[in-house]
């Protein structure tokens, strides 16, 4: 009988606090287009956030296919690993560690460096070293990240822009 209460305990536990859905303050739809040696992926998604919680849900023909999420782990469909390993293993061992977070955030990568402002209100990053050749844009509503010397881009495009055209 007692095995039966632990048992019962047990499952209700993991159905009440071990399967919470998580609450993004922030979720937008995009174009996005990854080219990286892991992951390649040109079409609509969701990026998520809270915080420093980001989450890309990629779809194809309205079919989620992919959804990396970058919290104390990132995660991807094969499993998760730290934000470390992922970049190590998806982009560059030369990049820090929290690249990835930054780009899908829209924030400056490399603590700002060599950011340049243009008409617009559009940011530039130029990072060259002797194994990365960085273009780093972001407009209001562009985010565009270019390595030439790894063949890297990642290009986020908001969706939901209610400008009107000219």
């Amino acid at each position: 009988m007692q095995k039966f209460f632990i048992l019962w305990g047990s499952l209700l536990a993991l159905m009440i606090g071990g399967c919470a859905q998580k609450h993004y303050e922030i979720s937008k739809p995009k174009l996005i287009v990854l080219k990286m040696p892991k992951l390649k992926f040109a079409d609509t998604g969701y990026i998520r956030s809270s915080g420093e919680r980001v989450e890309a849900e990629l779809f194809t023909a309205g079919v989620a296919v992919e959804k990396i999420s970058i919290d104390e782990k990132v995660c991807v469909n094969a499993g998760c690993m730290s934000e470390e390993a992922f970049v190590r293993d998806y982009l560059s061992p030369d990049y820090p560690k929290d690249i990835l977070r930054r780009i899908l955030l829209g924030e400056p990568i490399y603590n700002g460096a060599n950011m340049s402002e243009q008409c617009g209100g559009a940011r530039t990053q130029y990072i060259r070293t002797d194994k990365t050749d960085i273009v780093y844009r972001l407009k209001a509503d562009e985010t565009y990240f270019k390595d030439r010397f790894n063949s890297l881009i990642i290009k986020i495009t908001d969706l939901d822009n209610n400008q009107s055209a000219p």
